[in-house]
């Protein structure tokens, strides 16, 4: 199961957050692109613009923050962090 958590910070306080799972036979960047909009319509809020150092923060450390001028619309926050929790991978023996 591939799992994301996602959470709307301001000021240093989590505002808002959710878990939303994907458990399809797809890549894991597909999965990854369905659970940010899932997460984003969850949230009301605009889907970020994803950038190269986005990807590259993701895939090193499962982890990945947006900031307001990473949306199109303006947001509430003062960034969403968003959290591999779940993956497929099994570890290796």
């Amino acid at each position: 199961m591939y799992k994301l958590w996602a959470k709307e910070i301001k000021k240093n306080h989590i505002i808002n957050s959710i878990v939303i799972k994907n458990k399809e036979n797809i890549d894991s960047s597909k999965k990854m692109d369905k659970c940010l909009k899932e997460i984003c319509k969850e949230l009301d809020i605009s889907v970020p613009v994803w950038l190269k150092k986005h990807g590259m923060e993701f895939s090193q450390f499962k982890y990945v923050t947006f900031y307001p001028q990473d949306f199109i619309d303006e947001v509430d926050f003062d960034k969403l962090e968003v959290e591999l929790i779940d993956s497929d991978k099994k570890p290796a023996d």
